[in-house]
């Protein structure tokens, strides 16, 4: 395999869509096994967004921002900048949700819903997310 072709832009967008692929990967299993209902899960869902989840939410914008440095063109794209703004707008979804899984009781009807609420928020923002790079 020739390595000099494989710039640094490249091996960082490679970094980033996989950083992407297991958030999303993550976001939707999470929500499927939210889904069932069963509180006893709750371990199991703080595990997947803690050991994969958060750790992506970091990786991705750190990468995006590195990407954005090497080709500072990219800023000057109005759907580039409504990705970034929902992109940030998903962290704090997801780190809302985690702190209501650590934080309260999810017995609570009320808490599981503001819970399921931020979860799909998150979801949503990384399916617009992925729309837009799709179509760009």
């Amino acid at each position: 395999m020739n390595y000099e072709n494989i710039s640094y832009y490249n091996l960082v967008k490679f970094l980033h869509l996989i950083g992407m692929a297991a958030w999303f990967g993550t976001a939707l299993t999470v929500s499927i096994i939210w889904s069932r209902k069963n509180i006893n899960d709750k371990s199991l869902i703080l595990d997947l967004i803690t050991k994969v989840e958060m750790p992506a939410s970091f990786f991705i914008p750190l990468t995006g921002v590195l990407m954005t440095i090497d080709k500072m063109h990219w800023l000057s794209s109005g759907w580039m900048q409504i990705k970034i703004c929902i992109g940030l707008l998903t962290v704090v979804f997801t780190h809302l949700s985690r702190a209501k899984l650590i934080h309260c009781d999810m017995e609570d009807d009320y808490i599981r819903q503001k819970f399921t609420m931020n979860r799909n928020l998150g979801l949503l923002g990384l399916s617009i997310i992925l729309v837009i790079v799709g179509f760009n």
